[in-house]
Parts: structure tokens; C-alpha cells; sequence
């Protein structure tokens, strides 16, 4: 794909598939259409301004300046379905398409700069997936329904699943031009956001790939505490679709019976946040305070489930919080929930992880698994043959994967990912042993190789999905990766579980700003007030000022002791009399001054922030305060005084 930039337009080429079309952006006013390429020939006779060839465009969105192009300029190979290459995007840029003309200045200025930043920030992440011919945003299974649906060769973004296509956003006013103008869909490339893995196995002379695919959702996508639960429409946080597929249909794949060429089999699983009106609000503290709202529920689970079982047929619900303390009303609303939601589709089990897995008792989540038995049966998977010799046309499915079991821990990362990784082995044995690679007396830990493989390429897939919702890698990998939980893992998750901490409430409302610039969740309009304003009270910076005082004061203690030596008892005196002023300096922001000093998303409002504490009426005022014998003149000056020292009656939200 090319990108010419002229003086009042910008034109794309696309290197295949598009015929003679051609995309033309005005500069000016960002309209997007479609031209021949033998008609806007004498309009650009003259050379371009720049060209940039790229491997994709995922879009296009508007800031105050204007429309500005999201390219996909680096990309890798990192593995196939079927004959299908599939790519992950190494390196994306946001380039101007806006005229030259356009200046922004002042506050807008500093806004534009902002959102950029943004937005490269967001697309900096290295989970990013695609491929040209085959729609990666579905799963085999529906893939197969919507070719048969649409009945023979349709454009990828017409048959995309709507909920996993990552840029459907940026990509709507590309769509918008190939609705008029088809040749122009070759211009619009699905892109999920998640994670791809593509290993070749081999067991006794027969070759496969092992692909593992995770698509994570957009509709209700955001950081750790910033997005949880199920919103209005039933959207949850966190939702994934992971898809493990057996492929004897890979180039690279060979059997000693032929009648495998051409087979693949896949088995879906989902995760998500529990779908009940939920929070946990930040507030320094190690637990975060819960909210949950039961009554106000009700709606949003049904919707929830009801969209499942449209997607999946049968529904099992696996619940891994505890059952006792704080995570305790959680696994009380949804099984509540859970117990009045009427459908035979439908079913709800609660499996206590940490109680049942205490001390390393790791083989216990085989007491989950068998009581699943009956579900995985009655599921099956999907298998699908098509002819080796022309593996670009539709196969016949052979059966069809009939239910999904939906699991959820509170993050539905690392309790999730563990139980996900043990029910994708069951499975994977099954199907094996369905087609004749397994003996019946085989398992996974008779092949040394393949159990290595399985463990790193879950473990994988789990910091994945938890680098994007929590911004560290998943905890309890030890075991995903080696089937043991040792010391080593244990405190690596201690390393992670701080900087989880520490993330969550200093840094996730700027990556939450991110996720919301990057999904259409919050848009760039000019005129309005800018949302990068700062909130923080003088008396806020102030407390801030007096911790790196303090800390200071106690490396110069440290490394500079008064008399001369650590234990002399002047610099005893002096390091904890500091220590104490930090205390009472900290233990003041804790309790005042959260909602000022922790990192809470500006775009878009929080509903659970609280509001800034502003000044009561024992604060101090000027010498004319005093001298002043009306105490209704006091109160009048005092409120002119707070108003000139916090000159914002904002809810801050």
C-alpha cells in the first residue's frame, strides 16, 4: 500500500486487490471517497509532496488538527492457518493527512500533542495481529458459517466478528467508502489485538501446526481498575475468545495418513469480567474498596448471557473467585444472578481456586475439570477437512463445537489462564486421539516436547492478555510453564503483584485515556474545554513537595549521618523525626488528597472517583480578614478567597 501526500489531497494505493481504485483523502475537510486511478491521473500530474508505503492501513482518525492516517509500516511473520500467513504488526504510525495550513495554537496546541502522545502510546503494544486473506477475527467454527452464509468470495470486514475487530473505529470511514465502491475493500484490513502463536509438533513421523489465538474484545476495553464489569448493553471488561487449533491443513504439516491432509480441529474458550454493575476504586491502599450493585444487575447479565448463547449456543459459567472475604460478594451476585437467570443454555458452577489450590495442591483443579466432563463431551469441537489440493476453498465441516465454557476469576487473568491451560490439554488429547495420532494409553506428558511447548505457549498467551489489562505479565506462569509452582514463581508474582499496585494507581488512568482515544470511546472535538487540565489543589502540591523533603532528608541521613556514624544517637534523632513527618505527611494525603494525587483517566468520566476535598472555613486568611468586624463581610471574603485559589467549580468525575 502507498500513501501520496499532494497539497490538498492525500491518495492510497493498495498494492493488490483493489483493482483501479484508489483512496483519496481531502486534507482539508478529511472526506474519504474512492476514485479511478484513470480519472485522478491528470489530477495529480505534479509529484508528490512525500510517499509512504506501508503493509496496511488499520485508519484513520480525526484530531483538532484534522485527519491523520494510522499506518501499519512494519509487520512479521509469526506463523499460518491453514495456507494463510499471518502477520503481527512490529511498528504502526499516526501520520498527518491534515493540510499544512491548519495551526493550532494555545491550549489546543498543547491538547494536540497530548493526544498524539496518546496514541502512540497505545499503538506501541506488540499484540497487534492481521493476515490478508482470511478473517482473523473469527474463529474457524464461524468462519465456516459466514462463508456458507454469504455464499462465495466476500471482503473481510463484511464477514469480521464484530465484537473482536480491534480498529473497527478507525476503520469506519474506509467502510463507509467500500459500502458505495467494492474494489474498495481491499483498503480495509481487520486487525485483532491479543495474541498469536504458531508452533509446529511432531508425534511419531505426523506433523502439525499448534496454533493458539486469543482475540480480545473492544467494546468495553480498558486497564485493570478502570474498567470492570458489564456496562448498559452487557459488554464486559477484559472479554477474550481463545482459540486452540490442531492444523494438518499447514503447508509445513504431514501425516502418515492421508486421510488427515487437509483436517483442522479448534476449540474455543471465553473469559471475561463477572457481568454485574462492579468496581474497585483506587484508593493507595493495597485492597482497593469494592462496589457492587446487584439490583442494578439484573439487565446487564441478562444481556451479557443472552449475547453469549447467540454466539455459542450452550453456556457454562466457571466462577474461580473465593468464596469467603473480600472477593466473597462477587461470587454472591453471580451466583444470584446466575440462579435467576432463566435458560436451558445456560449453566453457573463455583470452583474456590485459592482454597481448593492452597499450598501448592495444584493437581486439585482436576476436581474442576471432572466435574466438566459431561459439559466438554456434550461441547465437543470443531473439525473441519478440506481438499489438500485446493485449501483456499471451503471444507465440509465434520462437527461442530456446540457450547463454550465461560471463566472468570477477578482480573480473569491468572487464575483464568491456569484453568483455560488445563481445560485446552483435556481437550487437545481428545482430539488427538479422535483421529488416530494418540493411542488411547497416550497423553500430553508422554511427549516431552509437545507438554514443553503447551506450557510456553500458554504462558505466553497469559502475560499477553495481562500485560494489556493490568500492564505486567500474569501471575502463576511458574506452573502454566513447568506443570509446578516453586518459590522462584512465587516471588516473581510479589514483584508483579507490587508493580500492579503500583500501576493501578499511578499510572493506568493515562493508559485508560489511551485505550479510550484509540477505540472511539472518547473523540477529539475542537471548542471544548481541555480535558488535560490539572486538578490538584496548591495544598495537594504542597503535601507532595514536603514527601521528596522527607526523602531526602533521610538519604542525606544515610548517607551523610550526623556524628558521623548510622546508630549515633543525633542521627537517630534526626532520620526518625523525618520518618515521622513522612508518616503524618502520607497518612494526610491518604486521607484527604487521593482523589488529587492518584492517576485517574481524563478523557472519559469515572463514576467512582471521588470529589477533590477544597478548602473548609478554618483556612487561613490575609490581615484584612481580621480587621474586619462583620462576620457576614468574613464569609463573603473568605468565599471570594477560595474561589481565587481553586477558580473551578468542575465536577471532577
Amino acid at each position: 500500500m502507498c500513501s501520496a501526500f499532494y497539497q490538498a489531497t492525500v491518495v492510497i494505493e493498495a498494492a493488490r486487490g483493489a483493482g483501479d481504485e484508489r483512496l483519496v483523502i481531502d486534507r482539508d475537510d478529511g472526506a474519504v471517497t474512492s476514485v479511478l486511478s484513470s480519472v485522478a491521473t491528470p489530477a495529480f500530474a505534479a509529484a508528490p509532496q512525500r510517499t509512504i508505503t506501508a503493509h496496511g492501513i488499520m485508519g484513520i482518525i480525526n484530531l483538532l488538527r484534522g485527519p491523520y492516517l494510522v499506518l501499519i509500516t512494519g509487520r512479521e511473520v509469526v506463523g499460518s492457518i491453514g495456507s494463510s500467513t499471518v502477520y503481527r504488526a512490529s511498528e504502526i504510525r499516526v501520520v498527518k493527512a491534515a493540510t499544512d495550513s491548519r495551526v493550532l495554537s494555545g491550549t489546543d496546541a498543547f491538547d494536540e500533542v497530548n493526544y498524539l502522545r496518546l496514541l502512540d502510546s497505545a499503538l506501541a503494544v506488540s499484540s497487534f495481529y492481521f493476515s490478508y486473506d482470511m478473517d482473523l477475527t473469527s474463529s474457524l467454527e464461524r468462519q465456516q458459517q459466514k462463508r456458507q452464509g454469504a455464499g462465495g468470495n466476500t471482503a473481510l470486514y463484511k464477514t469480521a466478528n464484530d465484537e473482536f475487530f480491534y480498529n473497527k473505529y478507525l476503520a469506519e470511514p474506509l467502510i463507509a467508502v467500500a459500502a458505495s465502491s467494492p474494489n474498495a475493500s481491499a483498503f480495509v484490513l481487520p486487525v485483532i489485538h491479543g495474541f498469536f502463536e504458531c508452533r509446529q509438533v511432531m508425534v511419531r513421523g505426523t506433523a502439525f501446526n499448534y496454533v493458539l489465538v486469543t482475540r480480545r474484545g473492544r467494546k468495553r476495553q480498558g486497564t485493570r481498575y478502570f474498567s470492570r464489569g458489564a456496562d448498559e448493553e452487557g459488554n464486559v471488561s477484559n472479554f477474550a475468545e481463545t482459540e486452540q487449533i490442531v492444523d494438518f491443513a499447514a503447508p509445513n504439516a504431514s501425516s502418515t495418513n492421508p486421510d488427515l491432509a487437509g483436517t483442522q480441529m479448534s476449540y474455543v474458550q471465553v473469559r471475561g469480567s463477572i457481568p454485574v454493575d462492579w468496581a474497585q476504586v483506587i484508593n493507595m491502599r493495597y485492597v482497593p474498596k469494592l462496589n457492587v450493585a446487584v439490583d442494578e444487575s439484573r439487565e446487564r447479565f441478562n444481556k451479557h448471557m443472552t449475547r453469549l448463547i447467540s454466539m455459542y449456543n450452550d453456556v457454562v459459567a466457571v466462577n474461580l473467585v473465593n468464596k469467603a472475604k473480600y472477593e466473597k460478594p462477587m461470587g454472591d451476585a453471580f451466583a444470584k444472578l446466575s440462579q435467576e437467570f432463566k435458560s436451558p443454555h445456560y449453566h453457573y458452577t463455583h470452583f474456590d481456586f485459592h482454597k481448593e489450590c492452597s499450598k501448592m495442591r495444584w493437581s486439585r483443579i482436576g476436581l474442576l475439570l471432572d466435574e466438566l466432563a459431561g459439559f466438554t463431551a456434550k461441547f465437543g469441537y470443531f473439525k473441519i477437512k478440506h481438499d489438500p489440493r485446493a485449501l483456499s476453498q471451503a471444507g465440509e465441516p465434520l462437527q461442530l463445537q456446540v457450547g463454550v465454557v465461560r471463566s472468570n476469576c477477578m482480573d480473569c487473568l491468572d487464575r483464568t489462564n491456569v484453568f483455560q491451560s488445563e481445560m485446552a490439554r483435556v481437550v487437545l488429547v481428545k482430539q488427538l486421539r479422535d483421529v488416530g495420532v494418540f493411542t488411547d494409553a497416550d497423553s500430553i506428558a508422554n511427549f516431552t516436547g509437545m507438554r514443553s511447548m503447551l506450557n510456553n505457549v500458554w504462558a505466553d498467551n497469559a502475560d499477553a492478555v495481562s500485560c494489556a489489562y493490568s500492564g505486567t505479565g500474569a501471575l502463576k506462569t511458574d506452573f502454566t510453564r513447568t506443570g509446578q509452582r516453586t518459590k522462584a514463581g512465587a516471588l516473581q508474582d510479589g514483584r508483579n503483584s507490587v508493580e500492579r499496585y503500583i500501576r493501578g494507581n499511578f499510572f493506568d488512568g493515562e493508559r485508560q485515556d489511551t485505550i479510550d482515544l484509540l477505540l472511539g470511546t472518547f473523540k477529539a472535538t475542537p471548542g471544548l474545554p481541555s480535558p488535560f487540565a490539572d486538578d490538584q489543589t496548591i495544598e495537594s502540591k504542597t503535601l507532595v513537595g514536603a514527601v521528596y523533603v522527607c526523602l531526602f532528608m533521610l538519604v542525606y541521613a544515610f548517607f551523610y549521618p550526623r556524628g558521623g556514624h548510622w546508630f549515633c544517637l543525633s542521627n537517630f534523632v534526626f532520620s526518625t523525626s523525618w520518618i515521622l513527618v513522612l508518616v503524618l505527611v502520607i497518612s494526610t494525603v491518604m486521607k484527604s488528597h487521593t482523589a488529587e494525587l492518584l492517576n485517574w483517566p481524563k478523557l472519559t468520566a469515572y463514576p467512582y472517583r471521588p470529589a477533590i476535598l477544597r478548602a473548609n472555613s478554618a483556612i487561613s486568611l490575609p490581615v484584612l480578614d481580621r480587621l474586619l468586624s462583620s462576620p457576614a463581610a468574613k464569609a463573603s471574603l473568605r468565599n471570594d478567597e477560595i474561589k481565587k485559589s481553586w477558580p473551578t467549580d468542575k465536577k471532577l468525575a
